[in-house]
């Protein structure tokens, strides 16, 4: 009788963490989506990494258009094999300023991946470079 609690109760429980699991939209960045001699890997935290970059006009093009797809929905990056944890993807009206943020962003074209291992941050740059 025990073990066969045991068993019952261990597939009902795989099948709800299985159903649990949320997926998120996600936007795969390719090499092209950058400019590669704007990537910078810096040290944030004596164990944490920061990867800094520009995206190509095209790139942030793409970046701006998916964000417009998912406004204040939960989204992802994926950049080679590195994926990020959700985030709010941004608002088309900033709601401190009230202004449409996204013509000054497209004259900056910046962004960043911060407190990643060591690992990750490998695997980001990989990704950014293609190699």
């Amino acid at each position: 009788m025990n073990k066969s609690f045991i068993v019952l109760f261990s597939l009902c429980w795989s099948l709800g963490v299985a159903q649990a699991q949320e997926t998120f939209p996600a936007i795969r960045l390719v090499p092209e989506d950058f400019v590669q001699d704007s990537v910078k890997q810096v040290h944030w935290t004596t164990n944490t990494f920061a990867i800094k970059w520009k995206y190509t006009e095209a790139g942030a093009k793409k970046m701006v258009a998916f964000w417009g797809q998912h406004p204040g929905q939960k989204v992802c990056i994926q950049v080679g094999n590195f994926q990020t944890p959700p985030f709010i993807a941004p608002e088309p009206i900033d709601p401190v300023t009230h202004s449409d943020w996204k013509a000054d962003w497209l004259k900056r074209r910046t962004d960043k991946f911060m407190n990643l291992n060591e690992s990750d941050a490998k695997a980001v740059v990989t990704g950014i470079k293609g190699k």
